[in-house]
């Protein structure tokens, strides 16, 4: 069975899931997009697909960091294209090209310096097949680079029993829609297995001493009203005024530092 974000979303399901998108790249993005610009940097590539590109917040911020890079942003949804192409305009950047199109067998047989993804695997009904897709769309020393949750590793410096009801009701949902929030922990295995070489996987932190207290707060508000509106029976109304509550109290927060992971893994087609 296909997950939530494989299927066809109704125009409020993709404005909140457009909101969580933004505010993940103005936060966890501060650690990812630094780490993701020098892997394409050191690879050498020319060429970038970028597949889910979604509204193409993470992926125009990207472009600006790495200009010599020429980037097709690709996503099955229609209006998250339309939105990433009302931003591009904005931007004006040169080096981004945007496609709604799904990657698949019948995706235009063009090779790649790099392949990108971000929070995709998660919710891929096959990730392992994802991934030997991607080797064959590689060039020869072609560079992969996946983004992906790393939800089990998700917690607080003190025991918070508001975060640790956010964090089990958020895995209750990954559960229902059938993505993977721990995938993150079999990136390396998947690389490997497709035959990429020199794979690496290393864990990013993003916590309001990382990131900065109100960008933490604002991806946290965000994951939970679409949690809340999407399955409320799994995401309750008392848990998100709670959460709020919680994260107003910027005092107490900073001083427990809670943190949400995410895995940067990379790997090199021979």
């Amino acid at each position: 069975m296909g997950s939530l974000m494989e299927s066809k979303l109704t125009a409020r399901q993709h404005a909140l899931v457009g909101t969580v998108l933004k505010a993940q790249t103005a936060s966890l993005g501060r650690v990812e997009i630094p780490v993701v610009a020098d892997l394409l940097k050191k690879s050498g590539a020319r060429s970038a697909l970028d597949i889910g590109c979604g509204e193409g917040a993470f992926l125009l911020r990207l472009a600006r960091e790495a200009r010599g890079v020429r980037f097709l942003g690709l996503d099955h949804n229609e209006m998250a294209i339309r939105d990433a192409r009302r931003s591009l305009r904005r931007l004006a950047l040169p080096n981004v090209e945007l496609k709604a199109a799904f990657f698949d067998p019948a995706f235009e047989a063009v090779r790649y310096d790099a392949v990108l993804t971000r929070y995709t695997l998660q919710h891929g009904s096959d990730p392992r097949a994802f991934v030997e897709a991607v080797f064959k769309r590689l060039k020869r020393k072609g560079v992969y680079i996946a983004v992906e949750s790393l939800d089990d590793y998700s917690d607080c410096h003190r025991p918070v029993p508001v975060w640790e009801r956010f964090l089990a009701a958020l895995a209750a949902i990954h559960r229902k829609i059938g993505s993977h929030e721990d995938i993150g922990k079999s990136l390396g295995g998947m690389f490997r297995q497709a035959g990429f070489r020199d794979v690496r996987v290393r864990v990013m932190l993003c916590a309001p001493s990382t990131i900065g207290w109100a960008p933490f707060c604002a991806v946290v508000r965000a994951q939970a009203d679409l949690a809340h509106f999407l399955f409320p029976d799994l995401f309750e109304r008392r848990l998100v005024n709670k959460l709020a509550a919680w994260l107003d109290d910027r005092a107490g927060l900073e001083a427990q530092d809670p943190y949400l992971c995410s895995a940067i893994a990379n790997g090199t087609r021979p």
